[in-house]
């Protein structure tokens, strides 16, 4: 989807005074699309609020979330809460039974039954120290 073409044609056409756009989900935006965005809040002085996620349940950067916080004029962050008090940063992904998934493709639909959001410490108590992957990695490098 091309951001910028869509917004030339709907001001050209349609709409003399769109106000802001605002896109949810912004981690599944491509690089190109981040640029776009960029294009739309620099040239075109239309302001542009994103939301979404930082990190899929791997811990890794979403590309979208990677591009959108290198490039960002503001950020803003909206703070989720762990179990355990601490600030949530992380997601984990479970399975039917509840069981934390620690590999598998990066999305995959599915709302408040499939993910959680959790601290640092508790994601990584439930991913890399559980299946001793730090440890694992800690030794190649020795």
């Amino acid at each position: 989807f091309d951001f910028s073409l869509y917004i030339k044609e709907h001001k050209k056409y349609k709409c003399k005074s769109l106000h802001c756009i605002l896109v949810d989900e912004c981690q599944f935006l491509k690089k190109e699309q981040v640029r776009q965005l960029s294009y739309i809040a620099d040239i075109l002085n239309v302001p542009v609020l994103c939301y979404g996620l930082r990190t899929n349940f791997l811990g890794e950067p979403f590309e979208g979330s990677q591009y959108l916080l290198a490039w960002s004029d503001e950020l803003i962050e909206i703070k989720g809460i762990c179990h355990c008090g601490k600030k949530a940063t992380m997601t984990l992904r479970l399975d039917e039974t509840g069981n934390v998934i620690t590999h598998g493709q990066e999305v995959e639909i599915g709302g408040n039954e499939r993910y959680i959001a959790v601290c640092r410490k508790h994601f990584m108590e439930k991913t890399f120290l559980k299946n001793n992957k730090l440890l694992d990695d800690q030794k190649m490098v020795s």
